[in-house]
């Protein structure tokens, strides 16, 4: 058994999660509770823990390379959890996903170009596809009222694909934030597009550890040929075991072409790497904490299942259930607040602080994304505080 019940005191650390609320709420909001940015309130594994440890102790932190060990770890985890094969000679390393795709977008587009993202999404892709000036073709995801569930529009998608100015598309699986884990249907319709229209399709699976039974993360390279070839992958332990700060994500590249490409791109900034820390955390979490992610994954399950129960006992709040992802997309509309008044029930009466549905884009206005990779008894003080602001309005 390990320690998923103690509650590290993050505020006033260098988190960038707790320091969201004094950036932007100011003086007095100190009680406020962050439930947001996509990081976890829990002590890391101690397998993880002992290693850096004992780098910190006897390394030197010099200039690094991946070593053998690192690429087993990373291939070795692929094959385990994933059924996918991974060439060492594919992997390219980066601090982190963002700063890979961005490699990625430099490489193999020009601005002017147009890139097909489908909102409300990872709001650094809008940034990824503005700053790389990059026209964005908003291939919006379609959201079933009575379902509670989002699925991709594949007219739509095809007509934006076939435009001869797109030349990319980034495709988040599991979805960050809606938490659909894509089928292997749908990521095979979703290839053809691309391959039809000779657009290069970026995937961000830095959440495919964490999908729910019924609903298994299909790695976009396991479709194989001609897929994986019309594909770059970008993937990390960071999300989990919780490294982020360690910087360290793996991109996968079959196509030897494709990779010159790209390491120009790198090399053009100076080279893409992974820190030391990064290097020794990924070989322990991928080598020796796989028992401490599967008894993670129960923990996470059990929040979900507190959430879903708390939203079917108050009207105006509907659960989109997620099928991945650690993160919960909550909508709130039905309580008949507009944007800013629906911040300020948040921060105000129930004084937490949840990532607004608009970060994602306009289609995200009134939903709510909920981290729930946090101590059970923190994740019930937020009921408690939501319960009593939800009275305020006879809910």
């Amino acid at each position: 058994m390990f320690d998923f019940d103690t509650r590290p005191e993050r505020r006033h650390t260098t988190s960038a999660k707790w320091k969201l609320i004094e950036d932007e709420l100011g003086a007095g909001h100190d009680d406020v509770v962050a439930m947001s940015v996509a990081d976890m309130e829990f002590v890391p594994a101690p397998q993880v823990v002992d290693a850096i440890v004992d780098a910190a102790r006897h390394d030197v932190f010099g200039y690094d390379y991946a070593t053998d060990a690192y690429y087993d770890a990373v291939v070795g985890w692929m094959r385990r959890r994933h059924a996918l094969e991974v060439d060492p000679a594919w992997i390219r390393l980066s601090d982190g996903v963002m700063p890979a795709i961005n490699t990625a977008l430099r490489a193999f587009t020009h601005p002017g170009d147009v890139i097909v993202i489908q909102r409300p999404v990872y709001y650094p892709f809008t940034d990824a596809a503005r700053g790389n000036g990059l026209t964005i073709a908003n291939n919006a995801l379609v959201y079933d009222e009575d379902a509670h569930r989002y699925t991709i529009d594949f007219d739509d998608l095809d007509a934006k694909l076939a435009d001869p100015r797109c030349t990319a598309m980034l495709l988040c699986n599991p979805h960050n934030p809606v938490g659909r884990v894509w089928t292997a249907d749908e990521l095979r319709r979703i290839g053809e597009m691309c391959i039809a229209h000779d657009v290069l399709l970026l995937v961000d699976e830095i959440h495919a550890d964490f999908a729910r039974d019924g609903h298994p993360t299909t790695m976009f390279g396991a479709l194989g040929e001609p897929y994986a070839s019309h594909a770059i992958e970008f993937t990390a332990p960071t999300k989990t075991f919780n490294l982020a700060g360690l910087l360290c994500s793996n991109a996968f590249i079959r196509d030897e072409r494709m990779r010159a490409r790209y390491d120009v791109a790198a090399a053009n900034i100076g080279g893409m790497t992974v820190s030391h820390f990064g290097l020794v955390a990924c070989i322990a979490a991928y080598d020796d904490a796989e028992t401490w992610f599967d008894e993670l994954l129960d923990v996470l399950e059990h929040n979900r299942v507190l959430l879903a129960d708390f939203a079917r006992s108050h009207p105006g709040v509907e659960l989109v259930e997620p099928e991945g992802t650690y993160l919960a997309w909550v909508d709130f509309r039905g309580l008949g607040l507009d944007a800013d008044a629906l911040r300020d029930f948040m921060h105000e009466r129930a004084r937490v602080y949840f990532d607004e549905g608009v970060m994602f884009g306009p289609e995200g206005a009134g939903f709510e994304r909920i981290n729930l990779a946090c101590p059970t008894p923190m994740l019930q003080e937020v009921f408690a505080r939501l319960d009593a602001a939800l009275a305020t309005l006879g809910r």
